[in-house]
């Protein structure tokens, strides 16, 4: 059974208040003064609960930094008319100064060289109706059965990294991507943010300002001039981590990432309002209450690359071979409509993924917790294999699975979530405290497990596959 101390669970207002308090410091890149901010505002969070063995564990991240974007075009047969269009650098691009060349609009052509190339970008499209079709997808909580007709857009256009790597590998000598799928008016998308340094200089526009520019291309050749500074520096950041001790030798570790692409509530203020609201609770649970010792993680430089968690699991060989479960916590979103190119929030959460380790147990745990705090339209999701040929998942807690650690990963992934248009409105704050509840039933549903004994029993793809038949 798990018990919850209901007195202890921090109120949706609290969570909201921590989430407001970081997004307002500004926007929050690695290295950037918000995000500096930030690390400081967790340990002094992590000291006020009381929590054991503080550290800040610095680690080199690239800082990556933009200004002074433009972007000019006009016909060749009349260069008098020119037409400013707005528009945004990609992220890890490189600096241009007045590079003027022609335009090309490309789809799916190889990239032109010598040639400022153009392309169409659109946001995926997921029906949760043939998400939860998918191999290896079985456990869902869908109460008002949604799931049939719901469209999930996700924050991402799948060939838009292989065209932007492709044109600088062609000698094309510029890109544009235009935002001409998404459901608002922007040209503010902060991907991608691996932290490759690209040899090649590209900028983003809205989707109507990508109309301008089809529409001067039907009439004849067109040329641009592009202009942005762009600076990567080596900076330090630093993950941070405080603990309080159980009663096994074992861990669990609740973890998430402090920095984002702007002010981001969503990505992921919220994620650490849930870190920090499972540390405030388990704080003032009595030791011998605490099933497990238990680390709260916020990583840094997700927004570079990732490199705050893949440090993390390099450098603690030793206690992740004690760790029970890492649970990762991210995006606590609103689902949204569009009207008129504004995002309008709505009453109901994005549709929330929980990918799990293939252990039978675990994914019961998590499964009846998530019933019991009626956290509708949620999905189990597999470790891998989602999306296709990934071999874990597109989250900060990805990297647990191919050491072998069993991990549970919540997120979402609302169309805002690397865009200017995450802010707080976005944040379905009536879903903080079922998912702080959520968490606590998980860890105290594993108290009568081993680590070694959930390594055990991970499967294969194949080997889940046919127990599950046979309970169907």
């Amino acid at each position: 059974m798990s018990t919850i101390k209901k007195e202890f669970v921090p109120t949706m207002v609290e969570m909201m208040t921590w989430t407001t308090e970081i997004f307002n410091q500004g926007i929050r890149r690695p290295g950037y003064p918000a995000d500096c901010w930030a690390e400081k505002w967790v340990k002094a969070q992590f000291e006020t609960f009381g929590l054991h063995n503080i550290i800040l564990d610095p680690v080199s991240v690239k800082k990556w930094e933009n200004d002074d974007a433009k972007l000019r075009i006009w016909l060749v047969n009349n260069p008098n008319d020119v037409t400013d269009i707005p528009c945004f650098p990609i992220p890890y691009t490189r600096s241009v100064d007045g590079l003027e060349a022609e335009l090309c609009m490309i789809s799916d052509k190889s990239p032109l060289p010598r040639k400022i190339n153009v392309m169409e970008l659109n946001l995926f499209k997921l029906p949760a109706k043939l998400l939860k079709s998918l191999p290896g997808i079985d456990r869902y909580f869908d109460p008002k059965n949604e799931f049939d007709n719901l469209t999930q857009i996700i924050p991402f256009d799948f060939t838009m990294r292989t065209f932007l790597d492709t044109t600088s590998e062609n000698n094309a000598i510029g890109f544009i991507g235009i935002l001409s799928g998404y459901p608002w008016e922007t040209d503010k998308y902060y991907v991608p943010y691996d932290a490759v340094e690209r040899n090649i200089s590209g900028v983003y526009v809205s989707r109507n300002n990508g109309k301008k520019i089809s529409k001067l291309l039907e009439k004849g050749t067109v040329k641009a001039n592009m202009s942005y500074n762009a600076k990567i520096s080596e900076v330090i950041s630093y993950n941070i981590t405080g603990t309080l001790q159980g009663m096994s030798d074992e861990w669990i570790i609740i973890g998430t990432h402090h920095d984002g692409p702007w002010k981001s509530a969503v990505e992921d203020a919220s994620g650490m309002a849930l870190v920090l609201a499972q540390a405030k609770y388990w704080s003032q649970i009595p030791k011998e209450q605490r099933p497990f010792n238990l680390m709260f993680l916020m990583n840094c430089a997700h927004m570079a690359g990732a490199k705050g968690a893949i440090n993390f699991i390099h450098t603690n060989k030793e206690l992740l071979k004690k760790v029970i479960v890492g649970i990762h916590l991210e995006h606590v979103a609103r689902d949204v409509k569009s009207e008129n190119g504004n995002l309008i929030p709505l009453d109901d959460p994005t549709i929330r993924w929980w990918f799990v380790s293939r252990i039978l147990p675990l994914e019961e745990i998590v499964e009846d917790a998530i019933i019991k705090e009626n956290l509708e339209r949620s999905i189990l999701l597999p470790p891998d294999g989602f999306p296709p040929e990934r071999d874990s998942p597109p989250t900060d807690g990805s990297f647990y699975h191919p050491e072998g650690i069993p991990f549970i990963s919540f997120l979402t992934a609302p169309p805002y979530l690397f865009d200017t248009a995450d802010t707080l409105d976005k944040i379905h704050e009536e879903s903080y405290e079922p998912l702080t509840r959520t968490v606590i039933r998980i860890i105290n549903s594993l108290k009568n497990h081993t680590a070694e004994e959930l390594k055990s029993l991970v499967l294969t793809k194949k080997e889940r596959q046919k127990i599950r038949k046979k309970v169907k």
